[in-house]
């Protein structure tokens, strides 16, 4: 049996949640428009591809087309990348053949960049893609490989059906403006500060 006190708690929540919901689903009426959306997962945390692989994993799972473009990316082994790999759905890697030893090779990353960029148009011209990923993008234009005003431009001559999510840090103002949804990943503690390695299943 639920006391006074308890009982008087519980209804305090239960009208907070109403008013919640009630506030939710007026939103809800109003949002009319279905169009094709522009996403950017940004922040300093985890989890900002891992989050538009899930959208990826969603968009298949109705049946929609969907490719993935991987900036920064090399041949590592991806548990993402061997899923979709398996299902055919088309993964593209910069892999810009430089390791972490060798250091950065900001030359060798600007041409694979561009190489890379130019398949990125054709999934953007193409309808049958429903949803694009372009994972770690915005590293591309903060470190000018890339021009943000070409990107937006191509962007907004996509299909009337493909939405498009970007991931990475440091993304540019216009690219912000631009989005329709921009989501920040914060890293409030992560296991590679306590010593933990990278985990198979986990963080690839």
């Amino acid at each position: 049996m639920l006391t006074i006190e308890e009982k008087n708690k519980l209804a305090q929540q239960t009208a907070r949640h109403e008013v919640m919901k009630m506030k939710v689903h007026e939103k809800s009426d109003l949002a009319v428009d279905d169009k094709r959306r522009v996403l950017v997962l940004t922040g300093n945390g985890k989890g900002k591809t891992s989050s538009g692989f899930g959208m990826i994993f969603r968009a298949l799972g109705h049946s929609q087309g969907c490719a993935v473009i991987q900036y920064l990316k090399g041949d590592a082994e991806s548990g993402e990348r061997n899923l979709l790999q398996q299902l055919g759905v088309p993964v593209v890697t910069m892999n810009t053949g430089c390791s972490f030893k060798e250091g950065y090779c900001a030359e060798r990353e600007r041409v694979r960049a561009r190489e890379v960029w130019l398949q990125t148009l054709t999934f953007l011209n193409d309808p049958d893609i429903d949803v694009l990923l372009l994972d770690e993008v915005t590293y591309m234009v903060a470190r000018k490989h890339l021009d943000v005003d070409e990107m937006i431009a191509a962007f907004e001559a996509r299909p009337a059906n493909q939405s498009v999510i970007l991931t990475g840090r440091a993304v540019h103002r216009k690219l912000r403006e631009y989005a329709d949804t921009v989501s920040r990943v914060d890293c409030v503690k992560h296991g590679l500060q306590i010593g933990l390695k990278a985990r198979k299943g986990i963080e690839f």
